[in-house]
């Protein structure tokens, strides 16, 4: 799922307030600071002549020039204009750091300390499931594949994996969330669907997964596609699978991430051979509620304050409810503009992000996916049908989300909605559920995820 909410360049430097001593403390070099939803950046200060510069670093490795910075050895404060950001401290000899308030649209805590080796050089992020993919001896076949959309006019290129032994196999067609995703749908370096599908083909399933339309292999144009032209990409996916003489025509099923799980029930539900549908961490709410509310849990995971997370709210509010009723995109486009420019008075909207925001949100993916409602199409489906949520999802928020759910698959008694406890959107043990930890945290996918997908969609397939 695409997420919405660009505080995580600004919430990077949030600040400490502690009082220091008269100590004095060269400011030139590299420094970093602990905040407090977890995040670890990186200040560099150069000195040449007396006259200082420098940079500061977010945790996604984007610099942002520092236009100003003074110190005498005891004081140091900078500030970056461009996201109307200052820091102010004092030096600590005692705990040997910079330590004062940061102000960006309220004043935070932060303590600066130089950077050690360790701090400054690359990490390097294990990927042990899939490390053991590679090294194994696999247990299934995997060939690349490519079939037509003809709807479309598209060729889709993809992976199939077939478990081996005599068939036929049920099977299942993976669809991945919101982005140019490849066949492995690869998220902060781990590829999700490469570890999804092993699990599944291990547990005697046959695997199709893509390249997104316009993504790898596959042609076509992703940027004009919106969500009902991605289910067209996964009913052509559906369709290729039945005709394979590996596989069993009556056995073939559908799971969705994110945005595909708003994708997979368009699928079954217009497609009455579909066996079953899993959806993992599939939006419920319409798309306009669920980005407000991604936007909120985001910011409060990353130690926004609680002032500040209201006033966004009514300010997301506003700009997604003004370009849901406009009469065109272009109308849409101007509106988004008027109130993205006035968000940036209000100090609800920093540069950085008002250069791009009303463009982003007025596209024709964006406008489609605001308005849509996934709960009348989950309503529909009769056949048996798996979703899973993470408790600390901030991207799909699991407890609106699961309730949604819940409450539209009320009427099919082969219906399952699950809230996994400590599970991310990647379904991920994690900590905070912040996208921040995505990257750092080893496991691909929660072997209690995994075992839950398998165990249900074997327990489905042995009954039909």
């Amino acid at each position: 799922m695409k997420l919405r909410f660009r505080f995580v360049n600004a919430v990077a430097v949030l600040a400490l307030f502690i009082a220091g001593s008269a100590f004095a403390e060269e400011a030139a070099g590299d420094w970093t600071g602990q905040l407090n939803g977890g995040f670890r950046v990186l200040v560099h200060i150069s000195k040449v002549d007396s006259i200082y510069s420098g940079y500061l670093t977010n945790p996604s490795g984007n610099r942002t020039g520092l236009d100003r910075i003074v110190s005498d050895g005891a004081h140091l404060q900078f500030s970056a204009g461009k996201l109307n950001l200052s820091y102010d401290a004092t030096w600590d000899a005692q705990e040997r750091a910079w330590v004062g308030n940061l102000t960006f649209q309220h004043v935070y805590r932060l303590a600066l300390k130089r950077a050690t080796a360790a701090d400054m050089a690359p990490k390097v992020h294990r990927r042990p499931q899939e490390a053991a993919i590679a090294a194994g001896s696999l247990p299934y076949q995997q060939r690349d594949v490519v079939f037509g959309n003809a709807a479309a006019g598209d060729r889709l290129a993809g992976t199939l994996t077939v478990p081996r032994g005599r068939g036929p196999f049920p099977a299942v067609a993976l669809v991945s969330g919101t982005g140019h995703n490849t066949r492995d749908e690869d998220v902060w370096g781990h590829r999700v669907f490469l570890v999804l599908a092993d699990a599944l083909s291990r547990g005697g399933f046959a695997v199709l997964r893509y390249d997104k339309r316009g993504v790898g292999g596959s042609s076509g144009d992703y940027d004009s596609a919106t969500s009902a032209d991605f289910a067209s990409d996964a009913d052509a996916a559906i369709g290729w699978l039945r005709n394979q003489a590996e596989i069993d025509p009556k056995r073939v099923g559908i799971l969705g991430h994110s945005e595909g799980g708003i994708i997979a029930p368009m699928v079954a539900a217009s497609d009455k051979n579909v066996a079953f549908v899993m959806l993992i961490a599939g939006p419920a709410l319409r798309g306009d509620r669920l980005f407000v509310e991604q936007s909120a849990m985001t910011a409060k995971a990353y130690g926004a304050p609680d002032d500040y997370v209201r006033r966004r709210k009514l300010f997301d509010e506003k700009l997604y409810d003004a370009i849901l009723t406009a009469r065109s995109d272009a109308a849409a486009r101007t509106t988004a503009e008027k109130i993205v420019a006035d968000g940036v008075k209000d100090g609800l909207v920093d540069q950085n992000e008002a250069e791009t925001l009303a463009k982003d949100d007025t596209t024709v993916w964006e406008r489609y996916f605001l308005g849509y409602d996934p709960a009348p199409t989950l309503s529909r489906l009769t056949i048996p049908v798996l979703a899973i949520y993470g408790s600390l999802d901030v991207q799909v928020p699991a407890g609106e989300d699961s309730l949604a759910a819940s409450e539209a698959l009320k009427n099919d008694p082969s219906a399952m909605v699950v809230v996994l406890p400590g599970k991310n959107h990647l379904m991920q043990q994690a900590k905070t559920g912040a996208p921040n930890e995505y990257n750092d945290i080893e496991e691909t996918m929660s072997p209690t995820a995994l075992h839950l997908i398998v165990d249900w969609a074997s327990g489905i397939a042995r009954r039909n």
